[in-house]
Protein backbone atom coordinates (compact mmCIF):
# COMPACT_ATOMS: atom_id res chain seq x y z
CA UNK A 1 0.00 0.00 0.00
CA UNK A 2 0.98 3.20 -1.25
CA UNK A 3 1.84 6.32 1.34
CA UNK A 4 -0.34 8.73 0.93
CA UNK A 5 1.89 11.64 -0.95
CA UNK A 6 2.06 15.32 0.41
CA UNK A 7 0.42 17.81 -1.08
CA UNK A 8 2.75 20.25 -3.15
CA UNK A 9 3.34 23.37 -1.43
CA UNK A 10 2.63 26.75 -3.43
CA UNK A 11 4.83 29.72 -2.71
CA UNK A 12 3.44 33.30 -2.63
CA UNK A 13 5.37 35.86 -4.39
CA UNK A 14 7.37 38.27 -2.68
CA UNK A 15 5.66 42.02 -2.21
CA UNK A 16 6.86 44.05 -5.50
CA UNK A 17 7.70 41.52 -7.77
CA UNK A 18 5.30 42.29 -10.17
CA UNK A 19 6.20 45.80 -10.19
CA UNK A 20 9.95 44.97 -11.02
CA UNK A 21 8.75 42.54 -13.77
CA UNK A 22 7.07 45.37 -15.57
CA UNK A 23 9.68 47.64 -14.95
CA UNK A 24 12.18 45.00 -16.47
CA UNK A 25 9.86 44.86 -19.69
CA UNK A 26 10.41 49.12 -19.88
CA UNK A 27 13.57 49.43 -19.83
CA UNK A 28 14.06 46.92 -22.20
CA UNK A 29 11.77 48.37 -24.53
CA UNK A 30 12.93 51.45 -24.31
CA UNK A 31 16.70 50.13 -24.95
CA UNK A 32 15.34 48.73 -28.55
CA UNK A 33 13.59 51.80 -28.83
CA UNK A 34 16.57 54.09 -28.81
CA UNK A 35 18.49 51.33 -30.83
CA UNK A 36 16.08 51.57 -33.45
CA UNK A 37 15.82 55.76 -33.61
CA UNK A 38 20.07 55.70 -33.27
CA UNK A 39 20.39 53.25 -36.33
CA UNK A 40 17.28 55.14 -38.20
CA UNK A 41 19.94 58.77 -37.48
CA UNK A 42 22.47 57.00 -38.97
CA UNK A 43 21.01 55.74 -42.04
CA UNK A 44 19.31 58.96 -42.53
CA UNK A 45 23.03 60.84 -42.08
CA UNK A 46 24.80 58.77 -44.52
CA UNK A 47 21.51 59.79 -47.03
CA UNK A 48 21.76 63.39 -46.14
CA UNK A 49 25.59 63.07 -46.75
CA UNK A 50 25.58 61.14 -50.38
CA UNK A 51 22.83 63.43 -51.39
CA UNK A 52 23.58 66.28 -53.77
CA UNK A 53 22.76 69.96 -52.90
CA UNK A 54 20.09 71.50 -54.28
CA UNK A 55 20.57 74.16 -57.20
CA UNK A 56 18.71 76.49 -54.85
CA UNK A 57 21.42 75.80 -51.84
CA UNK A 58 24.47 75.87 -54.34
CA UNK A 59 23.11 79.41 -55.29
CA UNK A 60 22.78 80.45 -51.66
CA UNK A 61 25.14 78.63 -49.78
CA UNK A 62 24.35 76.98 -46.92
CA UNK A 63 26.17 78.16 -43.29
CA UNK A 64 28.15 76.19 -41.21
CA UNK A 65 31.00 77.39 -38.73
CA UNK A 66 34.30 76.39 -38.24
CA UNK A 67 36.83 76.50 -35.73
CA UNK A 68 39.78 78.63 -37.11
CA UNK A 69 42.60 76.83 -34.74
CA UNK A 70 40.66 73.40 -35.39
CA UNK A 71 39.82 73.61 -38.82
CA UNK A 72 38.36 69.84 -38.59
CA UNK A 73 35.68 70.47 -35.77
CA UNK A 74 32.16 72.27 -37.34
CA UNK A 75 28.85 72.77 -36.54
CA UNK A 76 25.51 74.08 -37.98
CA UNK A 77 25.40 77.07 -35.38
CA UNK A 78 27.42 79.74 -33.85
CA UNK A 79 29.54 78.82 -30.64
CA UNK A 80 32.56 78.42 -29.51
CA UNK A 81 34.97 75.38 -29.91
CA UNK A 82 35.32 72.78 -27.13
CA UNK A 83 38.27 71.96 -27.94
CA UNK A 84 39.88 75.68 -27.28
CA UNK A 85 37.27 77.91 -26.74
CA UNK A 86 37.79 80.36 -29.75
CA UNK A 87 34.76 81.81 -31.56
CA UNK A 88 33.57 79.45 -34.40
CA UNK A 89 34.08 81.16 -37.57
CA UNK A 90 30.94 81.49 -40.21
CA UNK A 91 31.85 79.54 -43.61
CA UNK A 92 29.94 78.81 -47.00
CA UNK A 93 29.53 75.52 -48.95
CA UNK A 94 31.34 76.04 -51.73
CA UNK A 95 30.57 74.90 -54.96
CA UNK A 96 33.22 72.63 -56.16
CA UNK A 97 33.47 69.91 -52.78
CA UNK A 98 36.94 69.09 -54.50
CA UNK A 99 39.02 72.48 -55.47
CA UNK A 100 42.16 71.55 -57.37
CA UNK A 101 44.59 72.17 -54.73
CA UNK A 102 47.44 72.82 -57.44
CA UNK A 103 46.23 76.34 -58.82
CA UNK A 104 49.01 77.56 -60.84
CA UNK A 105 51.08 74.47 -61.06
CA UNK A 106 51.95 75.19 -57.26
CA UNK A 107 51.44 72.16 -55.06
CA UNK A 108 49.95 72.78 -51.57
CA UNK A 109 48.41 76.03 -52.57
CA UNK A 110 45.09 77.32 -53.81
CA UNK A 111 43.10 80.75 -54.87
CA UNK A 112 42.13 82.83 -52.08
CA UNK A 113 39.64 85.71 -51.84
CA UNK A 114 40.82 88.40 -48.97
CA UNK A 115 38.63 91.38 -48.93
CA UNK A 116 40.20 94.56 -49.27
CA UNK A 117 39.63 95.81 -45.44
CA UNK A 118 42.30 93.16 -44.93
CA UNK A 119 44.74 93.86 -47.37
CA UNK A 120 44.95 97.27 -46.23
CA UNK A 121 45.30 96.14 -43.00
CA UNK A 122 48.38 93.38 -43.28
CA UNK A 123 50.36 96.18 -46.06
CA UNK A 124 49.58 94.10 -49.55
CA UNK A 125 51.35 95.99 -51.91
CA UNK A 126 50.85 95.25 -55.66
CA UNK A 127 53.32 95.74 -58.94
CA UNK A 128 53.07 95.21 -62.61
CA UNK A 129 55.22 92.77 -64.27
CA UNK A 130 57.00 94.96 -67.00
CA UNK A 131 59.96 94.99 -68.99
CA UNK A 132 63.22 96.85 -67.86
CA UNK A 133 66.75 96.38 -66.96
CA UNK A 134 68.59 95.55 -63.73
CA UNK A 135 69.81 97.85 -61.33
CA UNK A 136 73.38 97.84 -59.93
CA UNK A 137 72.12 95.74 -56.55
CA UNK A 138 73.67 95.94 -53.42
CA UNK A 139 77.73 96.58 -53.58
CA UNK A 140 79.94 93.67 -53.54
CA UNK A 141 83.26 93.27 -51.27
CA UNK A 142 86.81 93.78 -53.01
CA UNK A 143 90.47 93.60 -51.89
CA UNK A 144 93.07 95.13 -53.89
CA UNK A 145 96.06 92.26 -55.22
CA UNK A 146 99.33 92.56 -57.10
CA UNK A 147 98.85 92.00 -60.64
CA UNK A 148 100.59 88.14 -60.87
CA UNK A 149 101.55 89.14 -64.48
CA UNK A 150 103.47 91.91 -62.77
CA UNK A 151 104.96 89.60 -60.13
CA UNK A 152 109.23 88.55 -60.74
CA UNK A 153 110.72 86.24 -58.30
CA UNK A 154 114.97 87.09 -58.14
CA UNK A 155 117.05 84.19 -57.77
CA UNK A 156 120.36 82.90 -58.73
CA UNK A 157 121.68 79.90 -60.97
CA UNK A 158 124.77 79.62 -58.87
CA UNK A 159 125.35 78.69 -55.36
CA UNK A 160 127.47 80.72 -52.76
CA UNK A 161 127.24 82.54 -49.63
CA UNK A 162 125.67 85.45 -49.13
CA UNK A 163 128.49 88.77 -48.63
CA UNK A 164 126.68 92.10 -48.70
CA UNK A 165 122.70 92.47 -48.96
CA UNK A 166 121.62 96.24 -50.17
CA UNK A 167 117.76 95.75 -50.30
CA UNK A 168 117.26 94.22 -46.98
CA UNK A 169 113.59 96.23 -46.33
CA UNK A 170 110.57 94.71 -47.61
CA UNK A 171 108.26 97.27 -48.87
CA UNK A 172 111.27 99.25 -50.35
CA UNK A 173 111.08 100.43 -54.19
CA UNK A 174 113.70 99.22 -55.98
CA UNK A 175 114.99 100.79 -59.79
CA UNK A 176 115.28 98.36 -62.59
CA UNK A 177 119.36 97.39 -62.76
CA UNK A 178 119.87 98.07 -58.98
CA UNK A 179 121.70 96.03 -57.08
CA UNK A 180 120.31 93.93 -54.16
CA UNK A 181 123.02 91.71 -53.00
CA UNK A 182 126.16 90.26 -53.61
CA UNK A 183 127.50 86.68 -53.35
CA UNK A 184 130.77 84.61 -52.93
CA UNK A 185 130.65 81.85 -55.73
CA UNK A 186 133.97 79.36 -55.86
CA UNK A 187 131.35 78.09 -59.42
CA UNK A 188 131.08 81.83 -60.31
CA UNK A 189 134.87 81.49 -60.60
CA UNK A 190 135.27 78.43 -61.75
CA UNK A 191 133.46 79.04 -64.64
CA UNK A 192 134.94 83.03 -65.56
CA UNK A 193 137.94 81.35 -65.54
CA UNK A 194 137.21 78.95 -68.20
CA UNK A 195 135.85 81.57 -70.49
CA UNK A 196 139.41 83.07 -69.58
CA UNK A 197 141.08 80.16 -70.86
CA UNK A 198 138.91 79.97 -74.04
CA UNK A 199 139.84 83.74 -74.77
CA UNK A 200 143.34 82.74 -74.72
CA UNK A 201 144.37 85.17 -71.99
CA UNK A 202 145.62 82.87 -69.61
CA UNK A 203 149.51 83.06 -69.76
CA UNK A 204 151.28 80.21 -70.87
CA UNK A 205 147.87 78.54 -72.98
CA UNK A 206 147.31 78.49 -76.60
CA UNK A 207 144.74 79.98 -78.62
CA UNK A 208 141.46 78.29 -79.00
CA UNK A 209 139.10 78.17 -81.58
CA UNK A 210 136.20 80.26 -81.39
CA UNK A 211 133.96 77.37 -81.28
CA UNK A 212 134.78 76.83 -77.55
CA UNK A 213 135.14 80.86 -76.57
CA UNK A 214 131.49 81.10 -78.02
CA UNK A 215 130.36 77.54 -75.50
CA UNK A 216 132.02 79.42 -72.45
CA UNK A 217 130.22 82.34 -72.99
CA UNK A 218 127.34 80.75 -73.15
CA UNK A 219 127.38 78.85 -70.28
CA UNK A 220 128.65 82.67 -68.48
CA UNK A 221 125.17 83.37 -69.69
CA UNK A 222 122.77 80.33 -68.40
CA UNK A 223 124.59 80.93 -65.13
CA UNK A 224 122.87 84.35 -65.54
CA UNK A 225 125.91 86.44 -65.52
CA UNK A 226 125.37 89.88 -66.60
CA UNK A 227 126.22 91.62 -70.10
CA UNK A 228 128.53 94.24 -68.20
CA UNK A 229 130.15 91.98 -65.82
CA UNK A 230 131.04 89.42 -69.08
CA UNK A 231 132.65 93.14 -70.55
CA UNK A 232 134.69 93.29 -67.39
CA UNK A 233 135.88 90.27 -67.30
CA UNK A 234 137.13 90.60 -70.90
CA UNK A 235 138.66 93.90 -70.28
CA UNK A 236 140.46 92.95 -67.10
CA UNK A 237 141.22 89.66 -68.12
CA UNK A 238 140.69 88.48 -64.57
CA UNK A 239 138.06 86.34 -62.94
CA UNK A 240 135.86 87.32 -59.71
CA UNK A 241 134.32 84.98 -57.17
CA UNK A 242 131.98 87.83 -56.42
CA UNK A 243 128.69 88.46 -58.49
CA UNK A 244 126.00 91.41 -57.47
CA UNK A 245 122.27 90.79 -58.34
CA UNK A 246 120.32 93.07 -59.68
CA UNK A 247 116.35 93.86 -60.16
CA UNK A 248 115.07 92.88 -63.27
CA UNK A 249 112.07 95.12 -62.52
CA UNK A 250 111.04 98.54 -60.95
CA UNK A 251 108.78 97.57 -58.29
CA UNK A 252 108.07 97.03 -54.46
CA UNK A 253 109.94 94.12 -52.15
CA UNK A 254 107.10 92.40 -51.04
CA UNK A 255 109.04 89.27 -49.79
CA UNK A 256 112.54 88.84 -48.79
CA UNK A 257 114.18 85.53 -47.68
CA UNK A 258 117.92 86.33 -47.42
CA UNK A 259 120.22 87.65 -44.75
CA UNK A 260 123.75 88.23 -44.88
CA UNK A 261 126.23 84.78 -44.36
CA UNK A 262 123.40 82.98 -45.62
CA UNK A 263 124.29 79.96 -48.21
CA UNK A 264 122.15 79.85 -50.96
CA UNK A 265 121.57 77.19 -53.92
CA UNK A 266 119.83 77.52 -57.06
CA UNK A 267 116.74 76.77 -55.77
CA UNK A 268 116.40 79.39 -53.28
CA UNK A 269 114.05 82.41 -53.62
CA UNK A 270 115.77 85.57 -52.45
CA UNK A 271 113.44 88.47 -53.03
CA UNK A 272 109.53 89.15 -54.60
CA UNK A 273 109.43 92.23 -56.44
CA UNK A 274 105.99 93.87 -57.53
CA UNK A 275 105.24 96.15 -60.19
CA UNK A 276 102.40 97.98 -58.29
CA UNK A 277 101.11 100.31 -61.32
CA UNK A 278 98.71 98.37 -61.83
CA UNK A 279 97.06 96.69 -59.76
CA UNK A 280 93.79 93.86 -59.16
CA UNK A 281 90.48 94.53 -57.43
CA UNK A 282 89.47 90.73 -56.42
CA UNK A 283 85.71 90.63 -55.91
CA UNK A 284 84.09 87.86 -53.77
CA UNK A 285 80.79 86.90 -55.35
CA UNK A 286 78.38 84.80 -53.34
CA UNK A 287 76.82 81.37 -54.98
CA UNK A 288 73.47 83.83 -55.13
CA UNK A 289 75.75 86.70 -56.53
CA UNK A 290 76.39 84.64 -59.76
CA UNK A 291 73.96 86.09 -62.79
CA UNK A 292 74.35 89.18 -61.72
CA UNK A 293 78.49 89.92 -63.03
CA UNK A 294 79.95 88.85 -66.65
CA UNK A 295 83.13 89.69 -67.73
CA UNK A 296 82.68 92.52 -69.90
CA UNK A 297 80.11 94.59 -66.90
CA UNK A 298 81.37 97.98 -65.79
CA UNK A 299 82.40 97.95 -62.55
CA UNK A 300 83.41 101.00 -59.36
CA UNK A 301 85.82 100.73 -56.76
CA UNK A 302 85.77 102.43 -53.63
CA UNK A 303 88.33 101.65 -50.90
CA UNK A 304 87.34 102.75 -47.49
CA UNK A 305 91.09 104.14 -47.08
CA UNK A 306 89.88 106.33 -49.56
CA UNK A 307 86.76 108.12 -49.60
CA UNK A 308 85.60 109.93 -52.31
CA UNK A 309 87.85 108.72 -54.35
CA UNK A 310 85.93 105.81 -57.05
CA UNK A 311 88.27 103.85 -59.75
CA UNK A 312 86.17 102.25 -62.79
CA UNK A 313 87.23 99.34 -64.87
CA UNK A 314 85.52 96.21 -66.63
CA UNK A 315 84.94 93.03 -65.16
CA UNK A 316 87.57 90.77 -67.04
CA UNK A 317 87.52 87.76 -65.52
CA UNK A 318 85.23 85.56 -63.49
CA UNK A 319 87.28 82.16 -61.95
CA UNK A 320 85.66 79.57 -62.55
CA UNK A 321 86.15 77.80 -59.22
CA UNK A 322 83.80 77.98 -55.61
CA UNK A 323 85.47 78.14 -52.14
CA UNK A 324 84.82 75.09 -49.92
CA UNK A 325 85.46 77.33 -47.27
CA UNK A 326 83.36 80.88 -47.89
CA UNK A 327 81.67 79.44 -50.85
CA UNK A 328 82.25 82.44 -52.92
CA UNK A 329 84.06 83.07 -56.14
CA UNK A 330 86.10 85.72 -57.15
CA UNK A 331 85.50 88.33 -60.22
CA UNK A 332 88.55 90.23 -61.06
CA UNK A 333 89.19 94.38 -62.05
CA UNK A 334 92.52 95.49 -63.31
CA UNK A 335 92.69 98.83 -62.40
CA UNK A 336 95.95 101.88 -62.95
CA UNK A 337 97.73 102.37 -60.23
CA UNK A 338 100.16 104.95 -61.33
CA UNK A 339 99.89 106.93 -57.99
CA UNK A 340 100.21 104.23 -55.87
CA UNK A 341 97.47 104.90 -53.90
CA UNK A 342 95.74 101.64 -54.18
CA UNK A 343 98.00 99.18 -52.00
CA UNK A 344 98.01 95.59 -51.63
CA UNK A 345 95.27 94.29 -49.22
CA UNK A 346 93.55 97.27 -49.14
CA UNK A 347 89.46 96.90 -48.71
CA UNK A 348 86.47 98.51 -50.09
CA UNK A 349 83.18 98.15 -52.41
CA UNK A 350 82.66 97.01 -55.73
CA UNK A 351 79.21 98.32 -57.88
CA UNK A 352 78.58 96.15 -60.78
CA UNK A 353 76.35 97.43 -63.57
CA UNK A 354 74.69 94.66 -65.02
CA UNK A 355 74.15 94.54 -68.74
CA UNK A 356 70.47 93.18 -68.89
CA UNK A 357 68.90 95.55 -71.52
CA UNK A 358 65.49 96.75 -71.43
CA UNK A 359 63.64 93.35 -73.48
CA UNK A 360 63.85 91.53 -69.66
CA UNK A 361 60.38 90.72 -68.15
CA UNK A 362 61.04 91.94 -64.36
CA UNK A 363 59.06 92.19 -61.06
CA UNK A 364 60.03 92.87 -57.60
CA UNK A 365 62.49 90.84 -55.56
CA UNK A 366 59.97 90.53 -52.73
CA UNK A 367 57.09 89.29 -54.98
CA UNK A 368 58.86 85.88 -55.65
CA UNK A 369 58.36 83.29 -53.26
CA UNK A 370 61.26 80.89 -53.47
CA UNK A 371 60.54 76.93 -51.88
CA UNK A 372 64.81 75.41 -53.20
CA UNK A 373 62.57 73.15 -55.53
CA UNK A 374 60.22 76.12 -57.36
CA UNK A 375 59.53 79.46 -57.43
CA UNK A 376 55.80 80.90 -57.62
CA UNK A 377 54.05 84.07 -57.27
CA UNK A 378 50.25 85.78 -56.26
CA UNK A 379 48.36 86.82 -59.25
CA UNK A 380 46.10 89.71 -58.09
CA UNK A 381 42.84 89.54 -59.53
CA UNK A 382 39.63 91.45 -59.27
CA UNK A 383 37.20 91.20 -56.19
CA UNK A 384 40.30 90.62 -54.01
CA UNK A 385 41.22 86.97 -55.57
CA UNK A 386 44.74 85.85 -55.13
CA UNK A 387 46.04 83.02 -57.71
CA UNK A 388 49.59 81.49 -57.18
CA UNK A 389 50.98 80.93 -60.50
CA UNK A 390 54.82 78.93 -60.71
CA UNK A 391 57.82 81.14 -62.35
CA UNK A 392 60.76 80.46 -63.67
CA UNK A 393 63.45 83.05 -62.80
CA UNK A 394 67.18 84.26 -64.07
CA UNK A 395 69.16 87.29 -63.07
CA UNK A 396 68.19 89.25 -60.08
CA UNK A 397 69.94 92.51 -58.26
CA UNK A 398 68.29 91.97 -55.17
CA UNK A 399 65.72 94.40 -55.58
CA UNK A 400 63.91 92.95 -59.00
CA UNK A 401 64.56 89.52 -60.56
CA UNK A 402 63.54 88.98 -64.09
CA UNK A 403 61.15 86.48 -65.11
CA UNK A 404 61.80 83.80 -67.94
CA UNK A 405 58.71 81.97 -67.89
CA UNK A 406 55.33 81.92 -66.03
CA UNK A 407 54.47 85.81 -66.51
CA UNK A 408 53.20 87.98 -69.15
CA UNK A 409 53.21 91.78 -69.46
CA UNK A 410 50.89 93.57 -67.18
CA UNK A 411 50.42 90.85 -64.78
CA UNK A 412 49.87 92.09 -61.22
CA UNK A 413 51.87 90.64 -58.37
CA UNK A 414 51.99 90.93 -54.95
CA UNK A 415 55.08 92.59 -54.07
CA UNK A 416 54.69 92.71 -50.23
CA UNK A 417 53.11 90.45 -47.74
CA UNK A 418 53.10 87.34 -49.52
CA UNK A 419 53.88 85.21 -46.84
CA UNK A 420 50.56 86.06 -45.49
CA UNK A 421 48.99 85.18 -48.58
CA UNK A 422 51.08 82.22 -48.87
CA UNK A 423 49.63 81.09 -45.56
CA UNK A 424 45.84 81.44 -46.38
CA UNK A 425 46.09 79.65 -49.53
CA UNK A 426 47.91 76.81 -47.90
CA UNK A 427 45.29 76.95 -45.17
CA UNK A 428 42.39 76.93 -47.50
CA UNK A 429 44.18 73.87 -49.68
CA UNK A 430 44.76 72.01 -46.48
CA UNK A 431 40.96 71.96 -45.41
CA UNK A 432 39.94 71.12 -49.10
CA UNK A 433 42.13 68.44 -48.82
CA UNK A 434 40.46 67.09 -44.88
CA UNK A 435 36.35 67.00 -45.76
CA UNK A 436 35.65 68.97 -48.53
CA UNK A 437 35.20 72.33 -46.44
CA UNK A 438 36.50 75.15 -48.89
CA UNK A 439 36.94 78.72 -47.27
CA UNK A 440 36.20 81.20 -49.90
CA UNK A 441 36.72 84.25 -48.43
CA UNK A 442 40.18 83.73 -47.33
CA UNK A 443 41.47 84.07 -44.04
CA UNK A 444 41.43 81.28 -41.71
CA UNK A 445 42.56 82.49 -38.58
CA UNK A 446 40.50 86.06 -38.77
CA UNK A 447 37.59 87.58 -40.11
CA UNK A 448 34.52 87.06 -39.87
CA UNK A 449 33.89 86.55 -43.46
CA UNK A 450 35.57 83.47 -43.86
CA UNK A 451 33.97 81.08 -46.00
CA UNK A 452 34.50 77.32 -46.14
CA UNK A 453 33.68 73.97 -47.05
CA UNK A 454 31.58 70.87 -47.38
CA UNK A 455 28.28 70.02 -46.00
CA UNK A 456 28.06 68.62 -42.65
CA UNK A 457 25.26 66.99 -40.34
CA UNK A 458 23.48 68.60 -37.87
CA UNK A 459 24.91 69.15 -34.63
CA UNK A 460 28.24 69.97 -33.63
CA UNK A 461 31.04 67.22 -35.51
CA UNK A 462 34.79 66.71 -34.66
Amino acid sequence: MNPEREPHTVHEPPPGAAFMNTVRWVLFGGLSLLAVISIASFVAFKVQQGKAPTKAERKAGATTYRCPMHPNYTSDKPGECPICGMNLEAVEVSEAHAHDATDGGVPGLTTVQIPSERTQLIGVRLARAERGGLGEGSPLVGFVSPDETRLRRVQLRVSGWVKNVAMNRTGEQVRAGQPMLSIYSPELYQSEQEYLIALGGTEGMMQHDAGAHESARERLRLLGVPDDEVARLERERKPSSNLALRSPVTGTILERNVVEGQFIGADTPLFTVADLSRVWVLVDLYEMDLGRVRVGDRARFTADGLPGREFSAAIDFVYPTVSSETRTLKARLSLANSGGLLKPGMYGQVDVANRTGSSALVVPAEAVVNTGEYSYVFIARAGGTFEPRRVWTGRGDGERITVLKGLAVGDTVVASASFLIDSESRLKAAIAGIGGVQPAGGAGASGAGAKAPAVMPPGHQH
